[in-house]
C-alpha cells in the first residue's frame, strides 16, 4: 500500500462545513457556518486550503467525507464532489459515519456518548457509542426511542449540534438519568475524520465507487413517490 501523506477530509452533514487537510507540513482545519450553502462554499474552500499548503488535488493520497445521516442534499454535494476527484485523479475515497465522528469529537472515558443531530419533523438522528464503539443501530426518532438502550443507573454524555435542545426532551422522559450535556454546538471534526478515514482505508480499502450517502429515513421526494404509487394501486 502506498504511503498516505496528504489527506483531505470534509463534513457537510449539517449547516456547518468542516474541511481539514493533513500533509507533511502540518494540519489545517476550517469550519464555515454557511447556512447549508455547501454547493457554493465547498470547492472554494478546498481550493483555498490546498493552495495554502502549495498542493493540488493530484497531490492527495486519500479523500475522506461523512456519509450520513444528515442533510440529504448537503451529503450528496460532498460525496459527489469527492467522487469526482477520486475518479479523475485515481485517489482512494472513504466515507465515514457522521454520528460516529460527532461522538468521537467529545467523549468521557467509559461513559455512554449519545450523538445528536436534528432530523427535522420534530425528530432526531441519534447514535449511541461507548469509547467510540457503536452500540446498536442509529435511530431516527425521539427520547422515547433511545431509552430502551440506556441503563437507568448509567451516566450519559450528549454531544452534537443539537445536544442541548435534545437534553430537555430526554430529561422529561427520564428525570433520574445522570446527564452531561456538551454545550459547545460546533466542535472541530477534522482530526477525527482523518483518523477514522485512515483506519477504515487500512482495514477495508476504499469505498466502492457506487457507495452513496446513508440517510436512515427516506427523503421527501421518495416519500412522495411512494405515496403516489400507493394511490395508484
Amino acid at each position: 500500500m502506498a504511503e498516505i501523506r496528504n489527506i483531505l477530509a470534509c463534513d457537510t452533514s449539517t449547516s456547518t462545513l468542516h474541511i481539514a487537510l493533513k500533509c507533511e507540513e502540518g494540519f489545517e482545519e476550517r469550519m464555515i457556518a454557511g447556512g447549508f450553502q455547501h454547493s457554493e462554499d465547498l470547492l472554494q474552500e478546498i481550493t483555498y486550503i490546498l493552495e495554502r499548503r502549495n498542493l493540488k488535488v493530484a497531490d492527495l493520497d486519500l479523500l475522506v467525507c461523512t456519509r450520513g445521516p444528515g442533510s440529504f442534499t448537503s451529503l450528496r454535494i460532498a460525496m459527489s464532489t469527492f467522487k469526482g476527484f477520486a475518479l479523475a485523479r485515481e485517489i482512494p475515497l472513504v466515507s465515514v459515519p457522521t454520528l460516529e465522528a460527532i461522538a468521537r469529537s467529545y467523549t468521557v472515558p467509559d461513559m455512554l456518548t449519545l450523538a445528536v443531530l436534528d432530523a427535522k419533523k420534530k425528530r432526531y438522528y441519534l447514535g449511541l457509542y461507548r469509547n467510540g464503539e457503536k452500540i446498536g443501530e442509529n435511530i431516527d426518532g425521539n427520547a422515547e426511542d433511545i431509552l430502551p438502550c440506556i441503563e437507568k443507573e448509567e451516566a450519559i454524555v450528549l454531544t452534537g449540534p443539537d445536544a442541548v435542545k435534545f437534553s430537555s426532551q430526554i430529561r422529561t422522559c427520564l428525570p433520574s438519568l445522570r446527564l452531561i450535556t456538551d454545550n459547545i454546538m460546533i466542535r472541530p471534526l477534522g482530526r477525527v475524520l482523518i483518523e477514522m478515514g485512515i483506519r477504515q482505508f487500512e482495514e477495508a480499502g476504499p469505498d466502492d465507487i457506487g457507495t452513496g450517502p446513508v440517510y436512515i429515513r427516506r427523503s421527501d421526494a421518495e416519500e412522495a413517490l411512494l405515496a403516489k404509487e400507493k394511490n395508484r394501486q
